[in-house]
C-alpha cells in the first residue's frame, strides 16, 4: 500500500496535476487502487482534489521543505553553475548526486528545459541520464535503464570512464545531456554537473566547460577551499574549438585568471530564458 501511494506521489510531481485514470495508469495502478490510496492521501492533506483532478497536497510542501540536501555541494557549486550557465545561454545546468540509484539534482539554473520539466532542486532526473552514466562508470552490476540494451549501456559507460564526460542523447525525446562527475578530497565520486538541451548538437562545444565546472566544484570541496568558490577571479571559459582538450582527461586547469579570460557576466544574455537559482 505505502509503495502505491508513493507511486502515485511521484506521478503527481511529474504531471503537477492530473485525473485518475491518468496517475492510474502513471503510477502502474489498477484505477480502483489508485482511487482508494488518492482518497487517503486527500484525507492526510498529502494530496488535492479540485472537480475530479488531483494536484500535490500543502502537506507535501511542508514535509518538502525540511529535505535538505547536501549543503556543502550546493555551496561549492553555487559560483562554477552560474558561470557555466552564463557561458551557454539558455541551457539549464545544475549539480545532482545519486540517491537510491537515481540521480537527484541538488541545485540548478534554470534554462530551455525549465519549459518541459520544472528545473528546481529535489527533481529526479531521468533514468539513463548522462549522470546515471556516470555512477554506472563506478558502479559495478548496475542495470541498463528502459532506454538502453545492455550493450548501448556498456559502451556508454566504457566511453564516459575513457573521456571523463557522460553524453545522454537518448533518455527522453525532448532533450540532451552532458555530464561531469564531481570528486570528494579522497578521490570518491560525489555528484555531477550537467548541462541540458533541447539541440544535442551543442553538447559537443559543451562538454569541456561541464568538465571544468565540475573540477571547480570538485577543488572548492577540499578542506579550507569550498567557501570562497576558488576566488573571486576565477572564470569558466568555452574553449574555441569546442572540443574536450585536456579536461576529458581531467589533468586541464580547471580556472582561469579574470584578466586572462573574456569577460563573464553574471547577468543572463538579452533574450534568453531568466535564471534563477534553485537551492
Amino acid at each position: 500500500m505505502l509503495e502505491g501511494a508513493f507511486a502515485l506521489l511521484e506521478e503527481l510531481a511529474r504531471v503537477e496535476e492530473a485525473g485518475l485514470t491518468r496517475l492510474a495508469a502513471g503510477a502502474g495502478l489498477p484505477k480502483a487502487t489508485a482511487h482508494r490510496l488518492l482518497d487517503q492521501l486527500v484525507t492526510l492533506g498529502a494530496v488535492q482534489r479540485r472537480a475530479g483532478r488531483y494536484r500535490m497536497g500543502s502537506r507535501m510542501f511542508r514535509l518538502g521543505q525540511a529535505w535538505q540536501p547536501d549543503t556543502l555541494l550546493r555551496v561549492a557549486a553555487r559560483r562554477p553553475l552560474r558561470e557555466l550557465a552564463t557561458a551557454f545561454d539558455n541551457a539549464s545546468v545544475g549539480v545532482s548526486m545519486s540517491e537510491a540509484g537515481r540521480s537527484l539534482l541538488v541545485a540548478g539554473l534554470r534554462g530551455e528545459v525549465d519549459q518541459i520539466r520544472p528545473w528546481r532542486a529535489g527533481l529526479q532526473l531521468p533514468p539513463g541520464c548522462a549522470a546515471d552514466i556516470l555512477t554506472a562508470a563506478t558502479t559495478l552490476g548496475m542495470p541498463p535503464p528502459e532506454c538502453y540494451s545492455t550493450k548501448e549501456w556498456k559502451k556508454l559507460t566504457a566511453d564516459a570512464r575513457a573521456r571523463g564526460v557522460a553524453f545522454d542523447y537518448d533518455s527522453v525525446p525532448w532533450a540532451s545531456c552532458v555530464a561531469a562527475p564531481v570528486h570528494a578530497p579522497s578521490g570518491e565520486p560525489v555528484g555531477a554537473v550537467g548541462a541540458a538541451v533541447f539541440d544535442g548538437r551543442r553538447l559537443t562545444s559543451i562538454a569541456a566547460a561541464v568538465q571544468r565546472a565540475a573540477d571547480m566544484i570538485s577543488a572548492n570541496l577540499a578542506p579550507g577551499r569550498w567557501h570562497d568558490q576558488v576566488g573571486a577571479n576565477s572564470r569558466i571559459v568555452s574553449p574555441p574549438d569546442g572540443g574536450l582538450g585536456a579536461a576529458a582527461g581531467g589533468t586541464g586547469s580547471v580556472t582561469e585568471a579574470a584578466d586572462q579570460s573574456p569577460a563573464v557576466t553574471e547577468s543572463r544574455a538579452e533574450g534568453g530564458i531568466p535564471r534563477t537559482e534553485e537551492s
